[in-house]
């Protein structure tokens, strides 16, 4: 994932959902823990979340959902990952109004990590800095 550099955040809201209180924490507290953080503002596609995190080569796109389109927004976010080849390298993390009965189809899918309204920051921060440290492990 990263090479002696900072972590790298991309934050994104899809389509009409506007709930940007959580996305705005979560972003402020990344940044404390020394994460770089990117938000690409309201109202993306998939396509342009997927194609800003391959330009700010980040290695995660955390995608808040509150608008019940988790599930379909997370397949067509690893779909492109895949066709772009960087599904590897970029993980996806989703939270928001996300359902426990969707966490399963959710890893199904690839997406690394899945949270619920009023995660503690630093539950996604430990988890972050976990899943980068396996995938430096596995790299070598």
């Amino acid at each position: 994932m990263r090479k002696d550099r900072k972590i790298r955040i991309l934050l994104a809201k899809a389509g009409p959902d506007t709930h940007v209180r959580g996305i705005s924490i979560l972003m402020s507290r990344l940044r404390d823990a020394g994460m770089e953080t990117i938000y690409t503002g309201l109202y993306q596609s998939p396509e342009t979340i997927v194609e800003a995190a391959v330009q700010e080569d980040v290695d995660f796109i955390f995608l808040s959902s509150h608008l019940g389109r988790h599930v379909a927004l997370a397949r067509d976010i690893m779909s492109l990952l895949k066709k772009k080849g960087v599904y590897k390298r970029i993980a996806l993390a989703v939270g928001g109004v996300i359902p426990k009965r969707d966490f399963e189809p959710l890893r199904e899918i690839g997406v690394a990590g899945a949270f619920q309204p009023h995660t503690l920051a630093n539950v996604v921060i430990d988890f972050v800095n976990n899943y980068v440290a396996q995938a430096d492990k596995k790299a070598g």
